[in-house]
């Protein structure tokens, strides 16, 4: 590393010597970059590589800090890690070491824990104080909300609590229902066999047990000593990481933590903005702030709106714009998918009205990028989906118009269980698996099918079951009524919610056999998808509310473009078939557009970026928490460099798109964005061995106003209204606030007189 482009600002971090820096940084300003040169530049001062630590908050996060490392010609024997994963292998050292017993059985998914949760709801209702009011119902609804707040106490730390106050005391405190709470102790108790001694663990639990273990005030295990620890994306650290960071440092250990407290998109998890600030200083003291204000990555145009979006410093360092473009869609189009069946898909989650158009509009969007230029290539292209959900009518445009994509961090919906399961139904009404004969293929299908039927088989059942059916695709037949429909099996009998399935399904089936010559694919499926009931199905398969509801998304907008083609099951089967052809084919092109959702495009960065189906419901979702909505947002328009194209329904404002003032942006705030002498990249030539050191002016300290929460006087009417602009219920004090970052003047008829600012 000769020579470097770097800003005063990213100097002045590089070669910061205090122990301990934070760094509060917007999205593209080089935030992993710079902190990837502060380890190589450890590195060349002497620091051996393994005495260095990375800790990351998510895989994407990791695999992009590993590749700014080898940008930075650091070593590759730096040890880069998600913290559940680190913890991980502390846990696997101390129980290989016999410092510990460790866990009998690691569950790896969210549905592998549901019968441990559902045995602690029965416990907890049958003691003796269960309480009265609450509803311990055995329900993947419940088991959800359960492993959310877990994951939460645990996060928060706030389970440590369970040690010594009373149900009904925590209950209190934590504004949670006394039932729930002994759920949680009854839970744990099952888990938590002595020190070190757990019947089972999941990833949730990790980092607490990690923590659990070093709590011991003598006999603890010893930790590794690392000289350098680097904690990036620090806006997703929560009360645990902060711990587990404290308990890895040492007087002799350099800590720089990085982040930006406007995505800060896992509050789930005990995230919260707080940790970028005066909650870090409060555990390390002595730490110096230092920001990074300037991004790379945004032109001055989407810099300024996403300062107006957040109302924090957002400036620009390039010396070209970022192009932002609003498109509208026909809202209404009548494409909801009905088939003819006269009624709603079952699903509960109706594909949107306008859809088809909305794909349509992406897709002119993408032919225009893509012949602007002589050098324009599709990979700088990406769109980003709210959810995974909302791909089926953008690839099958896609495919249909010959545009090389890839799926980035989900399944093509070809592969997903639930349009398996669909396609299943189909070709159990034709009585064949054909024309699907390679056996990953009928894999598949059958194992999505036997997953809602509750199909209880054993990995050979399933082999020979699979090679059975591909040889002989007319076999398909005896699988549907000898095991999906079988509802007595002896010692395998399906459990009454499962035998009232089977026995739906066989009915449903029956019925779509006699109507198959009269009915198009989409008729059958609306029919199959209203009878089955397939809502609460879902609801029941999969533990986590939101991953349901997107499955039921899916279906809904399968169904619907099953609709749309008009083609009878047959035609539908085989035109699906090409299709999925086509999309392989289309996958293998060097050059391949990006599909890919907002939450796992976070750390990423395309020239291009288009955001579809920005419609109430959707983007927002009205299911969750608003705050963290308009969060997603800024992770989302931030992964543009060169253009953003925001597609919105046409005569349906969007809060967030409003909120960027981009008809505000004059000519004069990109010259003044370009004259910042503050932020204009400067070259600077570096020494292999050393980087200048300047001296780190402190941080000017934040006044308590604006390090706290900003109380609104909502009315109970209009509480709807704040909550969708971002605003987050106080359970302490009964009050609706919004964070000093925010721009107030979303909110101005709301703020007290003494705390209203200037927007």
């Amino acid at each position: 590393m000769a020579s470097l482009l770097l800003t005063p600002e990213q100097r002045q971090i590089i070669g910061h010597p205090g122990r301990a820096l934070l760094i509060g940084a917007v999205a593209g300003s080089g935030k992993t970059t710079t902190l990837a040169h502060c380890v190589a530049h450890r590195e060349r001062q002497g620091m051996p590589a393994r005495d260095i630590l990375v800790l990351v908050f998510t895989p994407a996060a990791e695999q992009v800090f590993r590749q700014r490392l080898a940008q930075a010609s650091a070593s590759r024997h730096v040890q880069v890690a998600t913290y559940p994963a680190y913890a991980k292998s502390l846990l696997d050292h101390w129980q290989e070491s016999g410092v510990i017993d460790g866990a009998a059985v690691y569950l790896e998914s969210a549905e592998a824990v549901r019968p441990y949760l559902f045995e602690a709801i029965e416990l907890a209702s049958e003691a003796q104080d269960a309480d009265p009011d609450y509803s311990y119902d055995l329900s993947n609804l419940h088991a959800e909300i359960l492993l959310n707040q877990m994951s939460r106490l645990k996060g928060t730390l706030a389970m440590r609590r369970f040690d010594d106050e009373p149900d009904d005391e925590l209950a209190e405190s934590l504004d949670l229902p006394r039932g729930l709470v002994a759920i949680c102790r009854q839970y744990e108790r099952m888990r938590c066999l002595d020190y070190g001694s757990y019947a089972f663990q999941s990833e949730q639990d990790l980092v607490y047990d990690a923590l659990g273990i070093l709590s011991v005030e003598t006999g603890g295990p010893e930790l590794p000593r690392h000289a350098l620890i680097v904690a990036d994306e620090w806006h997703d650290a929560n009360a645990g990481h902060v711990d587990l960071l404290a308990h890895l440092t040492t007087p002799g250990t350099r800590i720089i933590a990085a982040g930006d407290r406007e995505q800060v998109i896992h509050t789930w998890n005990g995230a919260d903005p707080r940790y970028m600030g005066e909650a870090f200083l409060a555990r390390f003291p002595g730490t110096e702030r230092l920001p990074l204000t300037a991004s790379f990555r945004c032109g001055a145009t989407l810099s300024a709106g996403a300062a107006a979006l957040t109302g924090q410093p957002f400036t620009s360092s390039r010396t070209t714009d970022t192009d932002v473009q609003v498109t509208t869609y026909a809202s209404q189009g009548g494409d909801n998918g009905s088939g003819g069946d006269g009624n709603s898909s079952g699903t509960g989650n109706g594909a949107r009205p306008g859809t088809g158009d909305c794909a349509l509009k992406v897709l002119d969007a993408l032919m225009q990028l893509n012949q602007a230029s002589a050098d324009a290539r599709w990979n700088d292209c990406a769109v980003l989906l709210r959810d995974h959900h909302q791909s089926i009518e953008l690839e099958n445009t896609l495919i249909e118009h010959g545009v090389p994509y890839q799926t980035e961090c989900f399944s093509s919906y070809f592969h997903r269980v639930e349009v398996l399961m669909l396609r299943g139904i189909l070709h159990i009404v034709q009585g064949t698996i054909a024309p699907v004969t390679t056996p990953a293929e009928v894999r598949g299908v059958l194992r999505a099918l036997g997953m809602f039927a509750g199909l209880r088989y054993s990995e050979a059942e399933w082999t020979d079951a699979e090679r059975t059916i591909a040889r002989q695709p007319d076999t398909l037949r005896d699988f549907h009524r000898g095991q999906l429909t079988r509802s007595d099996e002896g010692e395998r009998a399906p459990d009454p919610v499962t035998r009232r399935w089977r026995e739906r399904f066989a009915a449903v089936c029956d019925a779509l056999i006699a109507e198959r010559n009269q009915w198009n694919a989409g008729r059958l499926l609306q029919h199959a998808a209203t009878h089955l009931n397939i809502a609460d199905t879902t609801r029941r398969l999969f533990v986590h509310q939101h991953q349901a509801d997107a499955v039921s998304r899916s279906i809904a907008g399968f169904i619907a473009y099953a609709a749309r083609t008009g083609l009878d099951a047959g035609q539908f089967l085989a035109a699906l078939d090409k299709a999925q052809a086509r999309s392989g084919a289309l996958k293998k092109h060097a050059q391949r557009l990006t599909l890919s959702t907002v939450r796992d495009a976070k750390g990423k960065e395309w020239k291009h970026v288009l955001l579809p189906w920005l419609a109430r419901g959707e983007f927002p979702d009205a299911r969750a928490e608003p705050g963290e909505e308009r969060r997603l947002f800024y992770v989302a328009i931030t992964r543009a460099s060169d253009t953003l194209t925001l597609f919105t329904p046409a005569g349906e404002g969007h809060p967030y798109v409003q909120a960027m003032r981009l008809a505000a942006r004059p000519a004069a705030a990109v010259r003044a964005a370009r004259a910042a002498p503050a932020h204009a990249l400067t070259a600077h030539t570096l020494p292999t061995h050393a980087v200048p050191v300047q001296a780190a002016p402190r941080a000017p300290t934040v006044s308590p106003q604006l390090a706290g929460r900003v109380y609104l006087d909502v009315p109970y009417d209009e509480k709807d209204a704040a909550k969708q602009l971002g605003a987050q219920w106080d359970n302490i004090q009964r009050k609706w606030w919004i964070t000093p970052a925010m721009p107030t003047r979303l909110f101005q008829k709301w703020l007290r007189p003494e705390t209203g600012r200037d927007a």
